[in-house]
């Protein structure tokens, strides 16, 4: 077999082909966008105007939702997992990765290609919610530098948990059992400081909660924005160092994930019924 290496003009060339062929799903299916930001979008609704006034307590509503946007830009951003990971479990079962398997390009560009586009659009997703968050009162208090970290910061999770996404696509080959894992990662993603600190929880829910990765990056979020909102002062590690926690997590993660997709796109056999 021609070995090619991830150099090479044609590894970006089939990276790139990747990448055109998502984009133009999204193109041709313009709610698959909309789905990706109905329920983030309701979730600020829902928690920054009816439960708003209750969670601020004697605190100013006001000032809530703007500690909740940068939490439900995160939760923007990890919605997406499932997605990808059904656009990548679709393509192995369907044939279409044998296919691209079939020509001699290496391994890592058809992923690639996949976790670019999903990042791209994930980006697009948090511009709108980010619009959502300026007309519900939220305002950035940060320097320019901290609000390029920040952007880069949830731009780096996307493009972590697009991966995540492909390998829980690849690894899980079962359709059925795949859309059953939905509500377990939506689970873990409650399980957070997104709506309120974890200081209110009690004990082993917070210890999972300050050791949740989507914590650190929501808190590391807060701190680069200025959003309002102390850490507790006994919190765990992750909280009090959010952003190094947030560049621990995602490097794991990306070092996790990457190896098991590769293995699996390197041997993926479409199956048919």
């Amino acid at each position: 077999m021609t070995t090619i290496d991830s150099r090479s003009p044609a590894f970006f060339t089939a990276t790139a082909t990747a990448f055109g062929r998502i984009l133009s799903a999204y193109r041709h299916s313009p709610g698959l966008l909309a789905i990706t930001l109905a329920a983030p979008a309701g979730m600020m609704l829902l928690f920054g105007f009816v439960f708003g006034g209750a969670l601020a307590g004697t605190a100013d509503a006001a000032a809530y939702r703007s500690y909740l946007t940068p939490g439900v830009l995160v939760l923007v951003a990890a919605m997406g997992l499932t997605a990808t990971a059904s656009t990548a479990n679709a393509d192995l079962n369907s044939g279409l990765t044998d296919r691209f398997r079939a020509l001699p390009l290496p391994a890592l560009s058809v992923p690639a290609g996949l976790a670019l586009a999903e990042t791209l659009t994930g980006g697009i997703a948090l511009i709108i919610m980010s619009g959502i968050g300026a007309a519900a009162g939220w305002r950035i208090d940060a320097t320019p530098v901290e609000i390029v970290a920040a952007v880069a910061l949830l731009l780096l999770f996307r493009f972590a948990l697009s991966w995540a996404g492909i390998c829980l696509g690849a690894v899980i080959r079962d359709e059925q059992m795949l859309q059953q894992t939905a509500p377990l990662i939506f689970g873990a993603i409650m399980f957070s400081n997104v709506f309120v600190s974890t200081e209110t929880m009690p004990g082993p829910l917070r210890v999972f909660a300050e050791w949740n990765p989507i914590s650190a990056v929501v808190a590391a979020l807060r701190e680069l924005l200025g959003a309002p909102g102390m850490v507790p002062a006994d919190a765990a590690w992750p909280l009090r160092e959010p952003v190094t926690a947030s560049a621990v997590w995602l490097t794991a993660a990306l070092a996790v994930t990457v190896p098991v997709v590769l293995r699996q796109y390197g041997s993926a056999r479409p199956q048919r019924s």
